[in-house]
């Protein structure tokens, strides 16, 4: 199964909206943008997930693992986007083995309250795993919870498109996660002469990661990710139009 799920992480989300994260959630590699999905739009992803790409606390027996993700993702209207994220965990069972047999489950919501203009960026609010409260597990279970603002803006030129995201995160900083607090962005680039690819240069607020996504036929879409240059990580999604 594990050897199943890294076969397919070279492939992943795309199309002119963006990038989707490994939430499901538009946006670059791992920071967020302000970018939105078509109203209507369905997705359904897998995503590889490298050790270096999760939290410090995401550990089995001391030590970060390779892991692998599935969310399922819909934009109903033009200005939120929703889904559900589904990571699998390493621990020891009941008999004693090793394995994938627990599970981190969590929704994410972004909502658009200015949509971009000639003269304006777009801006987006958002969050990953808002309901978990850190009181209540003293932060040993909440490896993805985040809350975010961000601004996008796309510049276009002889059919060259050049895309600008700023975002700024809130880690609590109780949690591992929170070497990622604070100021994030990136650029992204599409060439004239080859829409359905992009390339993608992020910074994290920790790492610099750098990224490709292509679109093939109409419903599936491709992305391979470098992690501070050298840390694969990557998906495959599939989309759908309910309306």
């Amino acid at each position: 199964m594990y050897r199943i799920v890294i076969g397919l992480c070279l492939l992943v989300l795309g199309k002119t909206a963006g990038a989707q994260e490994y939430s499901g959630i538009t946006g670059m590699v791992h920071v967020p943008t302000a970018e939105m999905a078509p109203e209507g739009e369905a997705r359904m992803g897998v995503f590889f997930l490298n050790r270096e790409f999760t939290p410090d606390n995401l550990k089995c027996e001391g030590a970060k693992y390779h892991t692998a993700d599935y969310f399922l993702a819909i934009t109903p209207f033009p200005w939120i986007e929703l889904s559900y994220t589904c990571t699998l965990m390493k621990g020891i069972s009941n008999a004693g083995e090793v394995g994938y047999n627990m599970k981190d489950r969590y929704f994410s919501v972004k909502v658009r309250p200015l949509k971009e203009g000639k003269w304006w960026p777009a801006v987006a609010i958002g969050t990953q795993d808002p309901g978990r409260t850190i009181e209540s597990y003293e932060g040993n279970l909440t490896y993805f919870q985040n809350y975010y603002v961000t601004a996008s803006k796309h510049f276009v030129k002889h059919g060259h498109e050049l895309g600008v995201h700023l975002a700024y995160r809130y880690f609590r900083d109780t949690t591992p996660n929170r070497k990622w607090k604070g100021v994030a962005g990136g650029i992204t680039y599409r060439p004239a002469f080859a829409r359905n690819w992009r390339a993608i240069a992020e910074y994290t607020g920790n790492e610099v990661n750098a990224a490709v996504d292509c679109k093939l036929w109409k419903y599936l879409f491709l992305q391979a990710s470098l992690l501070n240059g050298k840390y694969f990580s990557g998906g495959m999604c599939f989309k759908i139009q309910l309306m």
